[in-house]
C-alpha cells in the first residue's frame, strides 16, 4: 500500500497569500511598524480585515512573514555566492544576485523585498526567531570576506563590512528607479567595482591628517534647548523609526513634559524636518571644511572620514540614518529625498574632480557617490553592544576598507 501523497498548497491560496504579503510590504514602507496593521493592509487590497485572518491571525504574524521571506531570499543570494572560492567573487555574485532580484521585482516576477529598517520593532512571540534569522544573515554575509589568505580580515572588520553591504544594497531603494531595469546588471558591476577597488587612484596613500570636528558642542548645563530636542529626536528616530519616535518618548528621553516639548517645537513633523535639516547642515559643514583641500582624493577622504567618525562617536549628536525616511509623511519624504539626492550629486562632483586630477581612479561618479553617502551614514562603533560610543578601530577596520577597497590589507 503506497503512502498517501500530501497535496501541495492550492495555487489560489498561495497567490492570495503572496498578494497579501506584497501589500503588507507597501504598508511597511509607507507607515513603518508602528503604523502597520491588518486593517491598513486590507484597505490597500480593498478587502475586509477579517478576510486576512484566514492567512495571518495577527499583524505580528504578517510582519514576521514578510521579513522572514526577505531574509530567505537574501539567503538564496548568499547560497549562490558561497559557492565561489574567493571573497571578491563571492561578493560579486551576491551583489549581482541582489540586483537581479530587483530586476525581477521591477518586471513583476517577484514581490518586493521588505525593508529591514524596523525589524527590531516587531513584537510578540515572533520577535526572537526573526531577530535570530536576521543576525544569522549578517554572520553569513560577513563570512563572504573570510579567507586564510587574508588574515587581516578580522571578525570586527568582516561584520562592519557586512553591515555596510546591507546598507549599500538597501539604500538603493532611494535611487534605483532612476535606472532602467535592463541596466541593473551594469549597476551591480559598478557598485562591486567601488566595493572591491575603492576610490583612491594607484599610488595615493591613506592620508594622515587631523579630522574635522563637526556639529555643535553640547551645552554644559542642564538647560533644555531646541538643539537637545533635535539630538534626542534623531536618536529615537534612528532607533525606532519615524512613527515609533512619539512625542511622549522624545519628551521622556529628555525627562521633560509634553508641555515643554510643545514650547520648543510646533509638532513632531516640524521637529523631524528640523532633524533632517540638522543632518544636512552637518554634511554641508564637512564639505565646506574640506573644500580647499587638494587633490580630490584627499578632499573626499577628509569629508567622508570626518563624517564617519562623527556618526560613530555620537558626540554632538548623530545624523539621521537613511532608513529614517521609512514611514515619514509622503510630502516630507519627497522633500528629504530631493535633498539627499542633491548632496549625492555634490559628492559625485567631488569624485569627478578627483578622477580629473588623477587622484581618484575612474569609477561611475554617481554610483560611487551613493556608496560614499552610505559609508558615513552607516558608520557605527565596531562593538556597539559593549562600547556604544567607542570609535576604536573604526578608521582602520571600517573607513579604510570602505574607501580603499574592502579587501585592502
Amino acid at each position: 500500500m503506497t503512502a498517501a501523497v500530501q497535496p501541495k498548497p492550492r495555487a489560489r491560496y498561495v497567490a492570495k497569500r503572496d498578494a497579501i504579503m506584497a501589500a503588507a510590504i507597501k504598508v511597511f514602507v509607507d507607515q513603518g511598524m508602528s503604523g502597520f496593521t491588518l486593517a491598513a493592509v486590507a484597505k490597500r487590497m480593498d478587502l475586509h480585515p477579517v478576510s486576512l485572518t484566514y492567512y495571518f491571525k495577527r499583524k505580528e504574524d504578517l510582519a514576521a512573514a514578510v521579513l522572514h521571506d526577505t531574509i530567505r531570499r537574501f539567503g538564496e543570494m548568499l547560497t549562490r555566492a558561497e559557492e565561489e572560492a574567493s571573497p571578491p567573487d563571492r561578493l560579486r555574485i551576491f551583489v549581482a544576485g541582489y540586483f537581479e532580484t530587483r530586476r525581477r521585482i521591477a518586471a513583476g516576477e517577484e514581490i518586493p523585498l521588505a525593508p529591514f529598517s524596523e525589524i527590531y520593532l516587531v513584537e510578540g512571540d515572533q520577535s526572537e526567531a526573526l531577530i535570530e534569522s536576521f543576525q544569522t544573515l549578517y554572520v553569513r554575509i560577513g563570512r563572504l570576506f573570510k579567507s586564510p589568505d587574508m588574515p587581516w580580515m578580522t571578525p570586527p572588520r568582516r561584520q562592519a563590512l557586512a553591515r555596510l553591504v546591507v546598507n549599500q544594497l538597501t539604500w538603493s531603494d532611494a535611487w534605483l528607479d532612476a535606472y532602467e531595469p535592463d541596466d541593473y546588471r551594469r549597476v551591480a558591476a559598478r557598485v562591486v567595482d567601488v566595493m572591491t577597488g575603492g576610490l583612491a587612484a594607484k599610488g595615493q596613500a591613506w592620508p594622515d591628517l587631523p579630522l574635522m570636528t563637526l556639529g555643535s558642542p553640547d551645552a554644559l548645563n542642564d538647560e533644555v534647548t531646541r538643539d537637545r530636542f533635535l539630538v534626542a529626536a534623531t536618536k529615537l528616530i534612528n532607533r525606532e523609526g519615524y512613527r515609533g519616535a512619539s512625542v511622549d518618548k522624545i519628551s521622556a528621553e529628555l525627562k521633560v513634559t509634553k508641555g515643554s516639548f510643545y514650547h520648543h517645537n510646533a509638532d513632531k513633523d516640524e521637529l523631524a524636518a528640523a532633524c533632517f535639516a540638522r543632518t544636512f547642515d552637518i554634511i554641508d559643514q564637512a564639505k565646506r571644511g574640506a573644500a580647499d583641500i587638494e587633490p580630490g582624493w584627499v578632499r573626499l577622504w577628509l569629508t567622508t572620514a570626518s563624517l564617519g567618525m562623527h556618526q560613530a562617536s555620537g558626540e554632538s549628536g548623530r545624523m539621521l540614518r537613511h532608513h529614517a525616511l521609512a514611514a515619514v509623511p509622503r510630502s516630507m519624504r519627497r522633500q528629504m529625498l530631493t535633498r539627499f539626492h542633491q548632496i549625492t550629486h555634490s559628492f559625485a562632483g567631488m569624485i569627478s574632480d578627483g578622477v580629473a586630477d588623477g587622484s581618484i581612479r575612474p569609477v561611475d561618479p554617481l554610483l560611487a557617490a551613493h556608496a560614499v553617502m552610505v559609508v558615513f551614514n552607516a558608520s557605527l562603533p565596531l562593538d556597539p553592544k559593549n562600547n556604544p560610543e567607542s570609535t576604536a578601530g573604526l578608521l582602520e577596520d571600517y573607513l579604510r576598507p570602505a574607501l580603499l577597497g574592502f579587501f585592502v590589507e
